[in-house]
């Protein structure tokens, strides 16, 4: 079998690129190392080589690429995007479902809770800074030229970016077209739902 060249920068890209998709569909728990060297063709041992701390590490990096690659291009949208703060949310949920879905939720509950503390502090700390923070930045905006009423910017974020990963998730699972959940509705719909809910309430005025 094949073996990781210790000094290979692309071989360990290689093993990151194999890492962000096992993980991105199974979770932690459900992924090993010789997964990950099996499809890589190599050894389980060589993975040690560019990642010593073993799968926790991996891992912590793998995710944290991806929540930074987020980070970028939400600070992007945050930048470019021009109010009303409606439209600029569509604008993030639009290329937020244009990428492949962090599976946050399962990142919290599972995850984070079988990995060391000091690596689950990390991600959080990487997940608000990446995902919350974008939003929060816009939300604060919005209050500064008196479009919204003051309100917890973090929270809004949260409810927002969880929403879209739990109106994803519902759309994963097994039998979902025939089951009672089913919705004959885009996706995109029922985000943009999701921030008019957020913004406007159901209550009439």
């Amino acid at each position: 079998m094949l073996e990781l060249p210790p000094t290979s920068s692309a071989a360990r890209e290689r093993a990151l690129h194999a890492a962000e998709k096992l993980f991105g569909s199974r979770g932690y728990n459900a992924v090993s190392l010789k997964d990950i060297a099996g499809v890589l063709g190599i050894r389980h041992a060589s993975l040690y080589t560019h990642f010593p701390g073993g799968k926790e590490d991996l891992y912590v990096e793998v995710m944290e690429r991806a929540l930074l690659r987020h980070r970028e291009q939400l600070l992007h949208l945050v930048q470019e995007s021009a109010p009303p703060l409606r439209q600029q949310l569509r604008a993030i949920i639009d290329w937020l479902l244009s990428q492949p879905p962090l599976h946050m939720m399962r990142m919290m509950q599972a995850d984070m809770h079988v990995i060391s503390p000091p690596s689950a502090k990390r991600l959080s700390d990487t997940v608000y800074v990446a995902i919350f923070v974008p939003i929060e930045q816009l939300i604060d905006a919005a209050y500064q030229r008196g479009e919204v009423r003051f309100v917890n910017a973090g929270m809004v974020a949260g409810l927002l970016f969880t929403a879209i990963e739990a109106l994803r998730s519902m759309r994963e699972m097994p039998g979902y077209e025939e089951s009672a959940a089913y919705k004959p509705c885009a996706l995109q719909v029922q985000a943009y739902d999701v921030i008019d809910l957020l913004l406007d309430g159901i209550l009439r005025h």
